[in-house]
């Protein structure tokens, strides 16, 4: 399984277009590099069998005629697709899987299977269930949580799967839950927000809102409000500007009890956003300054597993979208501390840091720290394509200043990562 982003892609898409064969490409690498290279080497390349190692990529990028740093982000690209494909993948015959934990494993997906199947499978499934107790349910709750994780590097094409067979297994086992009912329907809960978040991710608007409904109704029931923010949080992404921000203050009702700081900063952070969308300024700000606030009181490493993807970075960020949207005085500064605090994050949550940063510095009038940062970006949305991630590609080439021949070349490249 090769990633759709990442370096056997690349390089079998380079070699066809200059019409050479695997043979005729390992020539033309050992003419540029002054040294032997095996034809199976580029076989090995391009099936992600292996991948190139450092001393090479300067080799590879001279001889396929693209930036060697275009080769160091495929390969980065394929390495994370590897390392969570076989995350996302429970081997059986895995020496640290105990005997209980591989029976309780398997009679989950079991009954996850069941679902689907004929009457006599379903029941089959059933009588091979485990029993639910603490353990199982601690098991369950931390897959879900380690989803969240995932998610965060994880293509949504990808994630789709693991998080129906999770929701089918928890969907099967909360009527024979007995005391652990409530734990087990709130991690279907936010399983389903989260479902939700990746048919959003790719363009399943219909799917996403039923999710939203569906996890909404999960936290009510298991008497977790949290959840029931959550599922607001996501929903307000695909919102018009003025249900978004309604839909963000109510769910910042959701998660006023201890431990939910950072839950609030985000959801006012919003708030934030979408208030100076509708051009309420005085709002914006009060918005922003609770979201500031709570951040300060707040430890997203040591909370829900779901806001873990919101670190100083990405407030930051939403500060740049809000001063954007206001024209404040303050933005250019917001923009430097968003990418000083993002580092060397890959994550998804960098698209959207990027985008803003580089919003940020157009607006200002910084057009090559603008455009340095756009060009990020719009690397970072290609490698790792969401529906977010190319509504922003529309908003970048848009606001590119096509005075500036570095501009309308940026603004052509997106035209044309957009039209692929």
């Amino acid at each position: 399984m090769t990633s759709p982003n990442g370096i056997g892609h690349l390089l079998r898409g380079l070699r066809e277009q200059a019409g050479r064969t695997r043979r005729d490409q390992a020539e033309h690498l050992g003419a540029v590099s002054s040294r032997f290279v095996d034809p199976e080497n580029i076989k090995r390349w391009e099936t992600e069998k292996r991948l190139p190692v450092p001393h090479l990529h300067e080799t590879i990028a001279r001889g396929y005629g693209i930036p060697v740093e275009e080769v160091r982000q495929a390969v980065a690209a394929s390495r994370r697709y590897r390392r969570l494909a076989s995350a996302s993948r429970l081997s059986e015959d895995r020496e640290d899987i105990t005997r209980v934990e591989r029976r309780e494993f398997l009679g989950v997906s079991m009954l996850a299977a069941g679902i689907a199947t004929e009457p006599w499978g379903r029941l089959a499934a059933a009588l091979a269930g485990p029993t639910v107790d603490r353990q199982l349910t601690d098991q369950l709750v931390e897959a879900t949580a380690n989803l969240f994780v995932s998610e965060h590097h994880l293509p949504a094409e990808l994630l789709v799967g693991r998080l129906g067979s999770h929701l089918e297994a928890l969907t099967a086992l909360i009527p024979r839950s007995g005391p652990h009912r409530r734990a087990l329907t709130v991690a279907a809960g936010e399983t389903a927000a989260l479902a939700g978040w990746v048919a959003y991710d790719i363009g399943d608007m219909d799917t996403a809102r039923h999710y939203y409904a569906t996890a909404a109704l999960a936290g009510r029931e298991g008497g977790h409000p949290a959840v029931v923010a959550l599922a607001m949080g996501y929903a307000s992404y695909a919102a018009p500007a003025g249900k978004a921000r309604e839909m963000l203050a109510a769910a910042q009702e959701h998660v006023r009890g201890a431990g939910y700081a950072a839950a609030r900063s985000w959801l006012a952070a919003r708030e934030a956003e979408e208030a100076a969308g509708c051009g309420d300024r005085e709002g914006a700000v009060r918005a922003l300054d609770r979201a500031v606030t709570a951040f300060d009181y707040a430890d997203p490493a040591a909370g829900q597993a779901w806001i873990r993807f919101y670190q100083r970075s990405r407030l930051d960020s939403l500060t740049v979208a809000t001063y954007s949207k206001l024209s404040h005085p303050d933005l250019g500064q917001a923009a430097e501390n968003a990418l000083t605090n993002l580092g060397d994050d890959d994550s998804k949550v960098s698209i959207v840091i990027l985008s803003d940063a580089a919003t940020g510095y157009l607006m200002t009038g910084n057009v090559d720290r603008g455009l340095e940062v756009g060009r990020r970006f719009m690397d970072a949305a290609v490698a790792t394509p969401t529906t977010m991630g190319r509504q922003r590609l529309v908003s970048m080439a848009a606001l590119l200043p096509p005075q500036y021949s570095a501009a309308r070349d940026l603004a052509e490249d997106i035209r044309a990562a957009l039209a692929t």
